[in-house]
Protein backbone atom coordinates (compact mmCIF):
# COMPACT_ATOMS: atom_id res chain seq x y z
CA UNK A 1 0.00 0.00 0.00
CA UNK A 2 3.10 2.47 1.08
CA UNK A 3 4.55 2.08 -1.98
CA UNK A 4 1.91 2.20 -4.57
CA UNK A 5 0.69 5.59 -2.47
CA UNK A 6 4.05 7.18 -2.03
CA UNK A 7 5.06 7.79 -5.78
CA UNK A 8 1.70 9.44 -6.29
CA UNK A 9 2.05 11.24 -3.06
CA UNK A 10 5.36 12.60 -3.88
CA UNK A 11 4.26 13.70 -7.74
CA UNK A 12 1.60 15.64 -6.71
CA UNK A 13 3.65 17.32 -3.80
CA UNK A 14 6.18 18.32 -6.13
CA UNK A 15 4.04 20.07 -8.70
CA UNK A 16 1.59 21.59 -6.45
CA UNK A 17 1.65 24.45 -5.32
CA UNK A 18 -1.79 24.62 -3.13
CA UNK A 19 -1.07 25.25 0.41
CA UNK A 20 -4.32 23.61 1.59
CA UNK A 21 -3.23 20.01 -0.83
CA UNK A 22 0.51 20.55 -0.08
CA UNK A 23 -0.63 20.24 4.45
CA UNK A 24 -2.74 17.64 2.94
CA UNK A 25 0.12 15.23 1.72
CA UNK A 26 2.29 16.00 4.16
CA UNK A 27 0.28 14.89 6.92
CA UNK A 28 -0.27 11.98 4.89
CA UNK A 29 3.37 11.11 4.35
CA UNK A 30 3.90 11.61 7.86
CA UNK A 31 1.70 8.66 9.01
CA UNK A 32 3.13 6.70 6.33
CA UNK A 33 6.88 7.28 7.61
CA UNK A 34 5.90 6.44 10.93
CA UNK A 35 6.51 2.62 10.69
CA UNK A 36 8.92 -0.07 10.45
CA UNK A 37 12.82 0.33 8.32
CA UNK A 38 11.61 -0.93 5.39
CA UNK A 39 8.77 1.94 4.91
CA UNK A 40 11.31 4.46 5.33
CA UNK A 41 12.98 2.46 2.45
CA UNK A 42 10.09 2.83 0.34
CA UNK A 43 9.91 6.50 1.18
CA UNK A 44 13.86 7.67 1.04
CA UNK A 45 12.98 9.37 -2.41
CA UNK A 46 15.66 11.91 -2.78
CA UNK A 47 13.24 14.70 -4.55
CA UNK A 48 10.85 13.89 -1.83
CA UNK A 49 13.31 14.43 0.83
CA UNK A 50 14.44 17.88 -1.22
CA UNK A 51 11.12 19.39 -1.38
CA UNK A 52 10.36 18.04 2.04
CA UNK A 53 13.31 19.89 3.52
CA UNK A 54 13.09 22.90 1.66
CA UNK A 55 8.75 23.17 3.15
CA UNK A 56 10.49 23.28 6.81
CA UNK A 57 11.27 27.23 5.89
CA UNK A 58 7.87 27.25 4.39
CA UNK A 59 5.57 30.35 6.35
CA UNK A 60 2.79 28.36 6.99
CA UNK A 61 3.56 26.95 10.47
CA UNK A 62 0.56 24.09 9.23
CA UNK A 63 2.63 22.73 6.17
CA UNK A 64 6.27 22.79 8.43
CA UNK A 65 4.75 20.76 11.23
CA UNK A 66 3.72 17.42 9.26
CA UNK A 67 7.36 17.93 7.11
CA UNK A 68 8.83 17.50 10.46
CA UNK A 69 7.48 14.77 11.71
CA UNK A 70 7.49 12.99 8.35
CA UNK A 71 11.71 14.13 8.00
CA UNK A 72 11.60 12.91 12.16
CA UNK A 73 10.26 9.28 11.14
CA UNK A 74 12.91 8.99 8.38
CA UNK A 75 15.84 10.20 10.69
CA UNK A 76 14.87 7.32 13.46
CA UNK A 77 16.18 4.59 10.47
CA UNK A 78 19.51 3.58 10.57
CA UNK A 79 22.45 6.15 9.94
CA UNK A 80 22.43 5.31 6.19
CA UNK A 81 18.74 6.62 5.81
CA UNK A 82 19.67 9.28 8.36
CA UNK A 83 22.45 10.39 6.33
CA UNK A 84 20.48 10.75 2.91
CA UNK A 85 18.48 13.16 5.05
CA UNK A 86 21.49 15.43 5.86
CA UNK A 87 23.08 15.12 2.72
CA UNK A 88 20.07 16.48 1.18
CA UNK A 89 20.40 19.55 3.63
CA UNK A 90 18.56 18.91 6.35
CA UNK A 91 21.21 20.21 9.05
CA UNK A 92 21.38 23.49 7.27
CA UNK A 93 17.28 23.64 7.60
CA UNK A 94 17.15 22.62 11.26
CA UNK A 95 20.01 25.21 12.16
CA UNK A 96 17.50 27.89 10.30
CA UNK A 97 14.20 26.71 11.77
CA UNK A 98 15.10 25.69 15.48
CA UNK A 99 15.38 29.61 16.49
CA UNK A 100 11.58 30.10 15.42
CA UNK A 101 9.22 32.41 16.59
CA UNK A 102 6.64 29.27 17.19
CA UNK A 103 7.26 26.96 20.17
CA UNK A 104 5.68 24.29 18.53
CA UNK A 105 8.33 24.20 15.74
CA UNK A 106 11.65 24.54 17.81
CA UNK A 107 9.86 21.43 19.83
CA UNK A 108 9.97 19.29 16.90
CA UNK A 109 13.24 20.74 15.55
CA UNK A 110 14.85 19.59 18.29
CA UNK A 111 13.11 15.86 18.00
CA UNK A 112 13.92 15.58 14.93
CA UNK A 113 18.00 16.60 15.93
CA UNK A 114 17.85 14.54 18.96
CA UNK A 115 17.52 11.62 16.23
CA UNK A 116 20.73 12.88 14.21
CA UNK A 117 23.13 13.56 17.38
CA UNK A 118 22.09 10.10 18.43
CA UNK A 119 23.94 8.88 15.14
CA UNK A 120 28.07 9.28 13.97
CA UNK A 121 30.61 10.97 15.28
CA UNK A 122 30.36 12.56 11.54
CA UNK A 123 26.60 13.45 12.05
CA UNK A 124 27.35 14.87 15.42
CA UNK A 125 30.29 16.89 13.71
CA UNK A 126 27.92 18.46 11.34
CA UNK A 127 26.08 19.81 14.17
CA UNK A 128 29.06 20.95 16.19
CA UNK A 129 30.11 23.15 12.77
CA UNK A 130 27.20 24.66 11.77
CA UNK A 131 26.16 25.88 15.44
CA UNK A 132 23.24 23.83 16.28
CA UNK A 133 25.25 22.55 19.47
CA UNK A 134 25.09 26.02 21.05
CA UNK A 135 21.51 26.67 19.99
CA UNK A 136 20.92 23.29 22.12
CA UNK A 137 22.80 24.80 24.74
CA UNK A 138 20.98 28.26 25.10
CA UNK A 139 17.39 26.46 24.49
CA UNK A 140 18.38 24.26 27.81
CA UNK A 141 19.28 27.77 30.11
CA UNK A 142 16.29 30.05 28.54
CA UNK A 143 13.29 28.25 27.17
CA UNK A 144 10.16 26.93 27.48
CA UNK A 145 10.11 23.68 29.39
CA UNK A 146 8.37 21.59 26.33
CA UNK A 147 11.09 22.82 24.43
CA UNK A 148 13.92 22.10 27.04
CA UNK A 149 12.41 18.50 27.06
CA UNK A 150 13.16 17.35 23.64
CA UNK A 151 16.55 19.47 23.62
CA UNK A 152 17.99 17.69 26.33
CA UNK A 153 17.37 14.66 24.23
CA UNK A 154 19.32 16.08 21.71
CA UNK A 155 22.10 17.34 23.64
CA UNK A 156 22.72 13.91 25.30
CA UNK A 157 22.50 11.88 22.24
CA UNK A 158 25.49 13.82 21.56
CA UNK A 159 27.51 12.07 24.25
CA UNK A 160 26.70 8.11 23.02
CA UNK A 161 29.52 8.34 20.32
CA UNK A 162 31.00 11.40 20.63
CA UNK A 163 34.98 11.43 19.81
CA UNK A 164 37.35 12.76 22.47
CA UNK A 165 38.02 15.75 20.25
CA UNK A 166 33.82 16.28 20.23
CA UNK A 167 33.69 16.30 24.36
CA UNK A 168 36.15 18.82 24.51
CA UNK A 169 34.63 21.11 22.09
CA UNK A 170 30.89 20.11 24.23
CA UNK A 171 32.40 21.21 27.33
CA UNK A 172 33.62 24.47 25.70
CA UNK A 173 30.28 25.08 24.66
CA UNK A 174 28.84 24.78 28.40
CA UNK A 175 26.94 21.38 27.76
CA UNK A 176 27.53 20.55 31.35
CA UNK A 177 26.24 23.84 32.46
CA UNK A 178 23.46 23.29 30.30
CA UNK A 179 22.68 19.45 31.53
CA UNK A 180 22.96 20.48 35.19
CA UNK A 181 20.12 22.80 34.49
CA UNK A 182 18.06 19.84 34.13
CA UNK A 183 19.07 18.95 37.97
CA UNK A 184 16.44 20.80 38.68
CA UNK A 185 13.71 19.31 36.52
CA UNK A 186 10.84 17.55 37.82
CA UNK A 187 10.33 15.10 35.14
CA UNK A 188 12.50 12.30 36.33
CA UNK A 189 12.90 11.01 32.61
CA UNK A 190 14.55 14.29 31.44
CA UNK A 191 16.66 14.49 34.48
CA UNK A 192 18.19 10.76 34.03
CA UNK A 193 18.46 12.02 30.53
CA UNK A 194 20.76 14.70 31.48
CA UNK A 195 22.33 12.97 33.82
CA UNK A 196 23.05 9.73 31.67
CA UNK A 197 25.07 13.23 29.26
CA UNK A 198 26.90 14.35 31.80
CA UNK A 199 28.15 10.40 33.18
CA UNK A 200 29.28 10.31 29.63
CA UNK A 201 31.21 13.80 29.82
CA UNK A 202 32.69 12.76 32.84
CA UNK A 203 33.59 8.83 31.81
CA UNK A 204 35.29 10.82 28.59
CA UNK A 205 37.28 13.70 30.90
CA UNK A 206 38.29 10.54 33.02
CA UNK A 207 39.48 8.15 30.39
CA UNK A 208 41.07 11.01 28.31
CA UNK A 209 41.23 14.77 29.88
CA UNK A 210 43.13 14.33 33.59
CA UNK A 211 45.41 16.89 34.84
CA UNK A 212 49.25 16.75 36.31
CA UNK A 213 47.72 16.10 39.88
CA UNK A 214 45.16 13.24 37.88
CA UNK A 215 41.76 15.30 38.38
CA UNK A 216 39.21 14.87 35.99
CA UNK A 217 39.43 18.24 33.81
CA UNK A 218 35.78 17.86 33.02
CA UNK A 219 34.81 17.19 36.42
CA UNK A 220 36.43 20.65 37.97
CA UNK A 221 34.66 22.75 35.05
CA UNK A 222 31.48 20.61 36.20
CA UNK A 223 32.31 22.07 40.24
CA UNK A 224 33.68 25.32 38.68
CA UNK A 225 29.82 25.53 37.22
CA UNK A 226 28.50 25.16 40.16
CA UNK A 227 26.85 21.81 39.41
CA UNK A 228 27.74 19.96 42.27
CA UNK A 229 25.72 20.87 44.78
CA UNK A 230 22.27 20.29 42.97
CA UNK A 231 23.78 16.81 41.64
CA UNK A 232 24.10 16.19 45.42
CA UNK A 233 20.92 17.04 46.25
CA UNK A 234 19.79 14.60 43.77
CA UNK A 235 21.19 11.17 46.16
CA UNK A 236 18.23 12.19 48.32
CA UNK A 237 15.71 12.60 45.31
CA UNK A 238 12.40 10.14 45.98
CA UNK A 239 12.78 8.23 43.03
CA UNK A 240 15.05 5.21 42.98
Amino acid sequence: MVRRAVPTLIKVLVENDKEDIITDICWALSYLSDGAKERIDDLLDVNLLKKMIQLLRHENVAIAIPCLRTIGNIVTGDDNQTQMAVDCGLIDALNTIISHNKKTVRKESCWVLSNITAGTPEQVQSCIEIGIVDKLVNILKHDDVTVKNEAVWALSNCTASATPFQFEIFVQKGMINALGEMFKCKDVRMLAVALEGVENILACGQANFVNEEGDNRFAIHMEQAGCLDDLEALQAHPNH
